[in-house]
């Protein structure tokens, strides 16, 4: 994002996927996220850890638009990040999983909706450099419906997502032309 910034981007869509949390969340959904969880390192060099890794809305609001365009099952709102896989799918063997234990249910009991591991450094430092990013993700599986006896299948398709984006993109043209800002 950096880089890209330098070179002259200021808008920026991630796609990408993510696992369900909140038992409305079906794998193959997508999820727009509003606002993600810092439980990650990178957006620590960017801002103090009261600063929230919030989504621009112009694009948040594009990206649930192009959703409701293309017919698609969507969530919109806060997402959390880490920085380990493991630490997640087997908190039981790590040597802090008193705590991965006890805020995973305190993002459960917030109605988090998915669990990612970009979206919050990504917010953070397009924050940071007066950028615009939101993050549309498709929904691999929800652990949390499995440990409850729902029998869903993996889904690996992330092309739900992609058009989201695509059409989010044109969106954004169509508003930045109307208003003026450079596109």
């Amino acid at each position: 994002m950096e880089e890209l910034f330098a070179c002259g981007a200021d808008t920026f869509i991630r796609v990408g996927t993510c696992g369900g949390i909140n038992m409305k969340v079906l794998a193959g959904d997508c999820v727009v996220a509003t606002a993600a969880i810092r439980q990650e390192g990178t957006s620590r060099e960017y801002a103090p850890p009261e600063y929230p890794a919030a989504a621009d809305f112009a694009v948040t609001s594009a990206l649930v638009q192009a959703a409701e365009r293309l017919g698609l099952r969507c969530h919109a709102g806060v997402v959390q990040n880490k920085d380990s896989f493991y630490g997640q799918h087997s908190p039981d063997r790590m040597p802090v999983s008193y705590e991965l234990q006890s805020k995973w249910q305190a993002w459960k009991k917030l109605g988090v909706l998915a669990s990612e591991m970009e979206s919050a450094a990504l917010f953070t430092v397009a924050a940071a450099l007066g950028a615009r990013c939101g993050t549309v993700l498709h929904v691999i599986w929800n652990q949390e419906r499995k440990l409850a006896g729902h029998d869903e299948p993996d889904s690996h398709d992330t092309g739900n997502a992609v058009r989201v984006a695509i059409v989010a993109i044109k969106i954004l043209i169509e508003r930045d032309s109307k208003s003026g800002a450079a596109i």
